[in-house]
Protein backbone atom coordinates (compact mmCIF):
# COMPACT_ATOMS: atom_id res chain seq x y z
CA UNK A 1 0.00 0.00 0.00
CA UNK A 2 1.41 3.43 -0.86
CA UNK A 3 1.92 5.80 2.04
CA UNK A 4 -1.11 7.99 2.68
CA UNK A 5 1.19 10.88 3.44
CA UNK A 6 4.90 11.17 2.88
CA UNK A 7 6.86 9.27 5.53
CA UNK A 8 3.77 8.70 7.67
CA UNK A 9 2.19 5.30 8.33
CA UNK A 10 -1.46 4.72 7.51
CA UNK A 11 -3.82 5.03 10.48
CA UNK A 12 -4.33 1.69 12.20
CA UNK A 13 -8.10 1.98 11.79
CA UNK A 14 -8.19 1.79 7.99
CA UNK A 15 -8.02 -1.54 6.18
CA UNK A 16 -4.47 -2.64 5.40
CA UNK A 17 -5.28 -3.12 1.70
CA UNK A 18 -6.67 0.41 1.25
CA UNK A 19 -4.97 2.32 -1.57
CA UNK A 20 -6.18 5.93 -1.95
CA UNK A 21 -4.78 6.12 -5.50
CA UNK A 22 -7.15 3.38 -6.72
CA UNK A 23 -10.68 4.57 -7.44
CA UNK A 24 -12.27 1.24 -6.47
CA UNK A 25 -10.88 1.69 -2.93
CA UNK A 26 -13.66 4.24 -2.30
CA UNK A 27 -17.40 3.72 -1.99
CA UNK A 28 -18.47 7.34 -1.49
CA UNK A 29 -17.99 9.79 -4.40
CA UNK A 30 -18.88 13.39 -5.13
CA UNK A 31 -18.45 15.04 -8.53
CA UNK A 32 -17.10 18.56 -8.94
CA UNK A 33 -17.03 20.62 -12.14
CA UNK A 34 -13.77 22.38 -12.86
CA UNK A 35 -14.19 26.11 -13.44
CA UNK A 36 -12.28 28.40 -15.76
CA UNK A 37 -11.07 30.43 -12.77
CA UNK A 38 -9.41 27.24 -11.41
CA UNK A 39 -6.75 27.53 -14.13
CA UNK A 40 -3.35 29.25 -13.94
CA UNK A 41 -1.61 31.08 -16.78
CA UNK A 42 -0.08 27.80 -18.02
CA UNK A 43 -3.52 26.16 -18.41
CA UNK A 44 -3.21 23.87 -15.38
CA UNK A 45 -5.76 23.62 -12.60
CA UNK A 46 -4.10 25.29 -9.60
CA UNK A 47 -3.06 23.44 -6.45
CA UNK A 48 -5.50 25.46 -4.32
CA UNK A 49 -8.31 24.41 -6.67
CA UNK A 50 -7.46 20.75 -5.95
CA UNK A 51 -7.99 21.55 -2.25
CA UNK A 52 -11.23 23.42 -3.01
CA UNK A 53 -12.62 20.42 -4.91
CA UNK A 54 -11.68 18.08 -2.07
CA UNK A 55 -13.19 20.46 0.50
CA UNK A 56 -16.45 20.51 -1.45
CA UNK A 57 -16.57 16.70 -1.36
CA UNK A 58 -15.55 16.50 2.32
CA UNK A 59 -18.23 19.01 3.36
CA UNK A 60 -20.82 17.08 1.34
CA UNK A 61 -19.67 13.84 3.01
CA UNK A 62 -20.30 15.29 6.49
CA UNK A 63 -23.57 16.85 5.31
CA UNK A 64 -24.71 13.47 3.94
CA UNK A 65 -24.16 12.04 7.44
CA UNK A 66 -26.76 14.50 8.72
CA UNK A 67 -24.73 17.39 10.10
CA UNK A 68 -24.97 20.60 8.14
CA UNK A 69 -21.89 22.78 8.08
CA UNK A 70 -23.83 25.63 9.71
CA UNK A 71 -25.55 23.44 12.33
CA UNK A 72 -25.64 25.34 15.61
CA UNK A 73 -24.10 24.98 18.03
CA UNK A 74 -22.20 21.99 16.66
CA UNK A 75 -19.92 21.88 13.67
CA UNK A 76 -16.58 20.73 12.31
CA UNK A 77 -13.20 22.43 12.44
CA UNK A 78 -10.50 21.42 10.01
CA UNK A 79 -7.21 21.14 11.93
CA UNK A 80 -4.83 19.32 9.58
CA UNK A 81 -4.34 18.69 5.87
CA UNK A 82 -1.71 16.54 4.18
CA UNK A 83 -1.92 16.45 0.37
CA UNK A 84 0.07 14.62 -2.27
CA UNK A 85 -0.22 15.98 -5.83
CA UNK A 86 0.13 13.13 -8.32
CA UNK A 87 -1.00 14.53 -11.66
CA UNK A 88 -2.16 17.59 -13.53
CA UNK A 89 -5.71 18.62 -14.35
CA UNK A 90 -6.93 20.85 -17.17
CA UNK A 91 -10.11 22.83 -17.81
CA UNK A 92 -12.78 21.97 -18.82
CA UNK A 93 -13.66 18.86 -16.93
CA UNK A 94 -15.53 17.11 -14.20
CA UNK A 95 -13.61 15.27 -11.54
CA UNK A 96 -14.75 12.90 -8.84
CA UNK A 97 -13.52 12.82 -5.28
CA UNK A 98 -13.68 9.60 -3.28
CA UNK A 99 -13.91 10.05 0.49
CA UNK A 100 -13.32 7.40 3.10
CA UNK A 101 -13.04 7.41 6.86
CA UNK A 102 -9.66 6.36 8.16
CA UNK A 103 -10.58 6.86 11.81
CA UNK A 104 -13.38 8.07 14.04
CA UNK A 105 -12.03 9.15 17.41
CA UNK A 106 -13.77 10.53 20.49
CA UNK A 107 -14.08 14.05 19.07
CA UNK A 108 -12.41 13.92 15.66
CA UNK A 109 -12.42 12.09 12.36
CA UNK A 110 -9.67 11.45 9.85
CA UNK A 111 -10.74 11.28 6.23
CA UNK A 112 -8.75 10.06 3.25
CA UNK A 113 -9.65 11.35 -0.18
CA UNK A 114 -8.62 10.62 -3.72
CA UNK A 115 -9.24 13.11 -6.53
CA UNK A 116 -9.83 11.32 -9.84
CA UNK A 117 -9.97 12.34 -13.47
CA UNK A 118 -11.65 9.22 -14.77
CA UNK A 119 -9.61 6.38 -13.26
CA UNK A 120 -6.44 8.47 -12.94
CA UNK A 121 -5.68 9.66 -9.41
CA UNK A 122 -4.41 13.25 -9.45
CA UNK A 123 -4.13 13.81 -5.68
CA UNK A 124 -4.66 12.20 -2.29
CA UNK A 125 -5.53 14.07 0.89
CA UNK A 126 -5.58 13.15 4.55
CA UNK A 127 -7.66 15.50 6.74
CA UNK A 128 -8.25 15.69 10.47
CA UNK A 129 -11.53 17.31 11.44
CA UNK A 130 -12.67 18.03 14.99
CA UNK A 131 -16.30 18.03 16.16
CA UNK A 132 -16.83 21.27 18.09
CA UNK A 133 -19.46 23.00 20.17
CA UNK A 134 -19.26 26.55 18.86
CA UNK A 135 -21.05 27.99 21.90
CA UNK A 136 -18.09 27.03 24.13
CA UNK A 137 -15.41 26.87 21.40
CA UNK A 138 -14.29 23.37 22.44
CA UNK A 139 -14.00 19.92 20.97
CA UNK A 140 -16.87 17.66 22.02
CA UNK A 141 -17.57 13.97 21.72
CA UNK A 142 -19.10 12.76 18.49
CA UNK A 143 -22.52 11.28 19.38
CA UNK A 144 -22.99 7.56 18.72
CA UNK A 145 -25.75 8.14 16.16
CA UNK A 146 -23.52 10.52 14.18
CA UNK A 147 -20.65 8.01 14.31
CA UNK A 148 -22.96 5.39 12.83
CA UNK A 149 -24.16 7.76 10.08
CA UNK A 150 -20.56 8.70 9.21
CA UNK A 151 -19.66 5.02 8.75
CA UNK A 152 -22.83 4.52 6.71
CA UNK A 153 -21.99 7.40 4.35
CA UNK A 154 -18.43 6.07 4.18
CA UNK A 155 -19.90 3.04 2.46
CA UNK A 156 -18.52 0.45 4.82
CA UNK A 157 -21.65 0.50 6.95
CA UNK A 158 -19.60 -0.28 10.03
CA UNK A 159 -16.54 0.80 11.91
CA UNK A 160 -13.17 -0.73 11.24
CA UNK A 161 -10.33 -1.22 13.65
CA UNK A 162 -12.53 -1.33 16.72
CA UNK A 163 -14.27 2.02 16.28
CA UNK A 164 -17.89 2.04 17.45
Amino acid sequence: MPAIAADKPAPADIAADFDPTVRSSFRCFHSVDLRYNDVDSLGHVTSISFLNCMETARVQFVHDAGLAVDARPFGWMLVKLDIDYLGQLHFPGRITVGTRLARVGRSSIITIQGLFDGERCCATLKSTIVHVDRSIDRAVEIPADLRARLWQVDGTGQAQGGNP
